[in-house]
């Protein structure tokens, strides 16, 4: 009888070893076959249990609690900040294992808003990702994209085309891989999704995008950008020079912080003191809230504004106001 029982009692704990196996290997397996990688960016340390429940809810493990626990077991409760990748098609014990030798990745590269094709070849060389002076000649090829499915520049370069994102480019990418990334994010991201927004303003894409781009350069806070892009529409409407400095130093081929009165008299195209009209095409590469304010101006009379300290602007109706306004500024500044 005794036999029995002692031969019961390792039936049962086997059976229990059993079920917890095949338990803890269905809460550790991956959530998918696919490999779809997504960032994930830590700005600052964060402990195991705040990460392990963003991956939990970004889809990335099944079991929060036991990431966490996991992680803590192997001396790591607090995560370093860094930018990390993951994908479904990992196990809870891969994941962790970034973590715990934080493992951060180079596969992801942020282009910000208001970039020139010539700075995000800069980024791009600087990660590996393409050559420079490849990436820039192939931008000066537009018709070699010509199969990417939305309208492209025929004379110009790709500027403005580049869809503002944090893409995934690992060292190697290659110029022409790169490039098709971007101007299919801006087909998606744009082209495809204010089309009938273009029609019904009567714009090209190659003018919303120019005119996108003056605002991106022109403008720090979004709530401003439409009241800026009812400063355009009302001159160009009234046949007034835009006079935006940044196209001035986009004709120049560098930026700084000043436009000089020199400066003004730089002959160039893109110059918009001296020509009428938007300039030949964009001068940098416009993000969303941007082409949005394009397409939906604010319904103003404004027709200049001038910077304030802030980086807001005053707006005004007449050039009294607006040499007023200056006035007030400088006197607020000195």
């Amino acid at each position: 009888m005794k036999r029995l029982l002692i031969v019961g009692s390792l039936a049962l704990l086997l059976l229990v070893l059993g079920v917890s196996g095949v338990w803890f290997y269905l809460q550790t397996r991956p959530l998918s076959h696919a490999f779809q990688p997504q960032l994930v960016r830590l700005r600052t340390p964060i402990d195991a249990d705040a990460l392990a429940q963003r991956l939990y809810e970004r889809k990335l493990v099944r079991n929060p609690r036991l990431l966490s626990w996991w992680l803590r077991w192997r001396g790591k409760p607090q995560i370093a900040q860094g930018d990390y990748e993951f994908s479904p098609n990992q196990s809870l014990f891969e994941i962790a294992d970034i973590l715990i030798h934080e493992r951060f990745t180079r596969n992801w590269v942020t282009i910000p808003e208001g970039w020139t094709i010539a700075r995000i070849a800069e980024r791009l060389h600087e990660r590996g990702v393409a050559d420079k002076e490849e990436f820039l000649a192939l931008c000066r090829q537009p018709q070699r994209f010509h199969d990417i499915g939305m309208p492209l520049p025929a004379n110009l370069p790709l500027e403005g085309y580049l869809f503002p994102s944090t893409y995934r480019l690992p060292p190697g990418t290659g110029a022409e891989q790169a490039i098709r990334i971007m101007l299919n994010t801006t087909r998606q991201q744009v082209y495809l999704r204010y089309k009938n927004a273009m029609q019904q303003r009567g714009l090209s894409l190659h003018e919303l995008l120019t005119i996108a781009s003056m605002i991106e350069k022109e403008v720090l806070h979004d709530d401003e950008r439409p009241r800026v892009a009812s400063v355009i529409y009302n001159r160009l409407k009234r046949n007034m020079p835009l006079q935006i400095d940044a196209t001035v130093l986009y004709g120049m081929g560098y930026w700084k912080e000043r436009v000089l009165y020199k400066d003004l008299k730089h002959p160039s195209p893109y110059n918009t003191y001296l020509n009428r009209g938007l300039p030949p095409g964009p001068i940098a590469n416009p993000g969303l809230a941007s082409v949005r304010a394009a397409l939906q101006p604010e319904s103003t009379e404004y027709l200049f504004y001038v910077a304030q300290a802030d980086g807001y602007h005053r707006f005004s109706r007449t050039y009294e106001e607006h040499l007023q306004a200056i006035r007030e500024i400088r006197a607020g500044r000195e």
